[in-house]
């Protein structure tokens, strides 16, 4: 089977979650997402091939479409695995895995970047340069609060904040009586938290999600005002109530997107371009 048509699995690993996605070929199939693994499900996952019935031994069922068989790939073969992380423990525990294809930031196809640069925002960066076009901003509403811009496949630059729970956990952490504010819990974001709260757990939550809306509202006028043609994407778990907002919000909403899975179509663009002369990839 050439790599055009080749069935393939894509993980990028985060501070918070694992982000898992199939591929035929260039053909999306869809995505799903884990709370970290431990070495042994990662070893029960290679041992059985990654076959989607080891998927439900572990719990977890893999959201591709409803006309795939039970198995993307034959239960003999070892399917091509393109993973990129941030965290360096999982990589030792794949890496004997035999069609392992790890992904670097220096093999992101992105020019001008550093050397602390995390392959995630490089992956994003790219994707969605290739999906929505050049010039773009991704902001990453995840663990951190991240901006990165581009233009022509190189990077302008960006930004790290801590992200809507990181900030929640801080406040917890760090002080004697600040409450532990559970997000999916304690705080609904429609209607989004009332700006003057009358209760802590309120301020915390009125706090955090309103200053993180200016800095995102800040960096996106700077972008306007620099680039009023480019892109803006919002990706990561927290960012579809921050895309609602910035819709209503923005001057040029038209030219704001949401896309949840940048990470993907980066490793897809790496893939592509490493592989064309490779088809066993």
């Amino acid at each position: 089977m050439g790599l055009v048509q080749q069935s393939w699995l894509a993980l990028i690993i985060g501070n918070s979650r694992w982000h898992w996605g199939a591929f035929e070929g260039d053909r999306w199939l869809g995505a799903w997402h884990t709370a970290p693994l431990t070495a042994a499900q990662v070893q029960q996952l290679q041992e059985g091939r990654f076959a989607i019935a080891v998927w439900w031994q572990l719990g977890i069922n893999p959201a591709l479409p409803a006309d795939r068989p039970d198995s993307l790939w034959s239960p003999q073969t070892y399917p091509p695995l393109w993973m990129a992380s941030v965290v360096a423990s999982p990589v030792d525990w794949l890496a004997d895995y035999p069609r392992l294809n790890r992904v670097e930031t220096a093999q992101v196809p992105l020019q001008n970047t550093y050397p602390t640069l995390g392959v995630d925002r490089a992956l994003a960066l790219v994707g969605a340069g290739e999906t929505w076009g050049w010039p773009v901003l991704v902001i990453d509403c995840g663990t951190a609060l991240t901006f990165t811009a581009g233009v022509d496949q190189r990077l302008i630059g960006g930004a790290i904040v801590p992200g809507l729970r990181s900030q929640f956990r801080a406040l917890h952490a760090h002080t004697d009586q600040l409450p532990a504010l559970d997000l999916s819990a304690d705080l609904t974001l429609d209607p989004w938290p009332q700006r003057w709260a009358t209760n802590t757990a309120g301020a915390i939550a009125s706090g955090v999600w309103h200053t993180q809306l200016a800095s995102m509202g800040d960096f996106i006028a700077a972008w306007q005002a620099d680039w009023p043609e480019g892109a803006i994407v919002l990706t990561g778990g927290d960012s579809t109530a921050f895309y609602q907002v910035l819709k209503q919000q923005s001057p040029k909403a038209q030219r704001i997107h949401h896309d949840p899975d940048l990470g993907f179509w980066g490793l897809r663009v790496c893939r592509r371009q490493q592989g064309e002369n490779n088809p066993s990839l």
